[in-house]
């Protein structure tokens, strides 16, 4: 059996950043523009060289990747985000819906969890406590899991929304988070995050008009010692995707 280690470089490649595309967005928003052909899209980042994917259980057993191709972060848990499939008002639940021994069954190299705060208090208490036996699961299979801090509150000014983000990130590093990926603060936030020595990627979020705020974000903090990007919806919704993975690609 792999150890922590040699997993987590295989989701991030100790010489060099890391570019991961998810694909498990299907799994709490339903058919989302962009995903409507996962699996042309999948062979989309095989032929574009990506690093690593993000699926869902049901979306990597239909899918399946190859052994020494990208890597696979398996996504733990999914989002209620209401009562129609399709719609998002707010998160009202999370919820498990795989099992570390189904991940290693699917030849997964990490696990992820989603860790969303401004929500209801009853809503993050369960959250937390999900993450908790998630972190406990993943260190007996001995997957590095992956937490994912986000503010989905009220608008916040920026440097208040970094702070949220850093309390955020902290909180998941002591829940034992091997990897944090958190959106692109700014590099007074990214310091105070990397002091923890926990490696660190940003994602990508939704989708922008106009991303070179984005990317210039992403740039300076893969610079300051970020290990790489996770972006879905900023490339393969995209009009043409091989010239986002590009773009990104030269900022790295």
């Amino acid at each position: 059996m792999k150890t922590l280690n040699q997993r987590l470089h295989r989701v991030l490649p100790p010489d060099r950043k890391a570019l991961i595309v998810p694909i498990d967005h299907g799994l709490s928003l339903g058919n989302l523009q962009g995903l409507e052909n996962p699996r042309a899209t999948l062979q989309a980042l095989r032929e574009a060289g990506v690093d690593g994917t993000l699926m869902s259980a049901g979306l990597a057993k239909q899918l399946g990747l190859e052994r020494g191709e990208m890597s696979l972060t398996l996504t733990m848990d999914s989002q209620l985000w209401g009562n129609r499939p399709g719609t998002l008002e707010q998160i009202k639940a999370a919820i498990p819906v795989a099992t570390m021994r189904r991940a290693a069954a699917l030849g997964a190299d990490a696990v992820k969890v989603l860790f969303p705060w401004g929500l209801n208090l009853e809503v993050i208490e369960a959250n937390i406590r999900l993450i908790a036996q998630v972190a406990e699961e993943a260190d007996q299979y001995g997957f590095p899991l992956m937490i994912e801090p986000l503010w989905m509150g009220g608008v916040l000014p920026l440097e208040e929304h970094d702070q949220a983000i850093v309390h955020g990130a902290r909180i998941a590093m002591e829940l034992g988070a091997d990897i944090l990926k958190i959106p692109a603060v700014g590099l007074s936030a990214l310091e105070q995050i990397l002091a923890w020595e926990v490696p660190t990627v940003f994602l990508g979020g939704a989708k922008q008009d106009n991303p070179e705020v984005l990317y210039r974000r992403i740039s300076e903090g893969l610079r300051s010692g970020a290990r790489g990007v996770v972006i879905g919806r900023n490339v393969w919704q995209r009009p043409d995707m091989a010239e986002a993975i590009q773009a990104i690609r030269a900022l790295m």
